[in-house]
């Protein structure tokens, strides 16, 4: 019974060694992250528990006809009795694995929306390349000032001459409701005097203030981790893209929420601080790229 998987264990161990004996990655250095990179790993790590959630309750579920099987030849009364008692047992980790089934799909479902968010919100500020500025993705804090561990990252970090702008993509799905106040069903109101007292308003009557207390923070923590003389934080502008939402506001340019269609074209004027010199960008980004450059290569 032991000696078949053993010798299949021990094949593949086999086929595993001869092939890295044989061949290598054509990667000699490792490969930058791309966007929501952090996202994609979560999303196939919640499928992977989604597949075995799935053959536990499938297995759970037949497990008492099997039981039945097995002990069909019994006196009837202690083949009912032991029905009733696997049974009930059965239904009961079939209930457990079903509660389980449901919150990893909610999971799967929610992060895979995020995943899309950031893949789009990457490819608006591709442009941005072309105007001589550096692009980054999924830059993963995975210590925070002070030594407290942290899961904590930035989607995009885009540095070019108007400034570092640290952007937060927000992917929120839209109601099939009619709106309950007088906002089109795309769109979103941003209002507020400041980015510290910005509020946004949605047409199914929900308000969010967290959105750019986040990227706030996000830039803070940036700025704490970059350390370089020369920049302050006037020069690193926090900003909140909705992809698939329009935004409406007053002061679009001061608040620092926007929708991701021609992103590209828009986040130049965003900053705020003084121009940055060539060779400021260049320390800048490589920098990053020295922390974003983390992918190894297929083997």
């Amino acid at each position: 019974m032991i000696l078949p998987p053993a010798l299949m264990l021990w094949g593949l161990k086999r086929v595993v060694a001869n092939e890295k004996r044989h061949s290598r990655s054509p990667f000699s250095d490792k490969l930058l992250r791309p966007p929501g990179e952090s996202l994609r790993i979560k999303v196939t790590e919640l499928e992977d528990q989604l597949n075995d959630v799935l053959v536990s309750l499938v297995f759970t579920l037949i497990s008492p006809g099997i039981f039945l099987l097995v002990i069909a030849k019994f006196p009837l009364v202690l083949v009912i009795l032991a029905m009733v008692i696997a049974s009930g047992m059965g239904w009961g980790f079939a209930w457990k694995y079903w509660k389980r089934l449901l919150r990893i799909r909610r999971d799967l479902r929610n992060y895979r929306l995020g995943f899309d968010g950031e893949r789009c919100v990457g490819a608006e500020l591709t442009p941005l390349l072309a105007k001589g500025y550096s692009v980054y993705h999924d830059f993963v804090f995975d210590m925070r000032p002070g030594g407290e561990a942290s899961n904590f990252n930035i989607d995009h970090i885009a540095i070019g001459p108007e400034g570092i702008f640290i952007i937060e993509t927000k992917t929120k799905r839209k109601s099939l409701k009619p709106p309950i106040n007088e906002l089109e069903p795309q769109q979103i109101a941003v209002e507020g005097k400041s980015r510290e007292t910005t509020t946004l308003r949605f047409p199914d009557g929900s308000i969010d203030e967290k959105p750019i207390k986040q990227a706030l923070r996000q830039s803070e923590q940036f700025y704490r981790w970059l350390k370089m003389p020369t920049i302050t934080q006037a020069e690193i502008r926090p900003i909140v893209v909705y992809p698939g939402w329009w935004i409406r506001s007053k002061n679009w340019d001061k608040l620092g929420v926007q929708s991701a269609s021609k992103l590209a074209d828009r986040l130049p004027a965003l900053g705020k601080g003084r121009r940055l010199r060539s060779d400021e960008i260049k320390a800048i980004a490589a920098r990053i790229e020295d922390k974003c450059r983390d992918i190894e290569g297929a083997r």
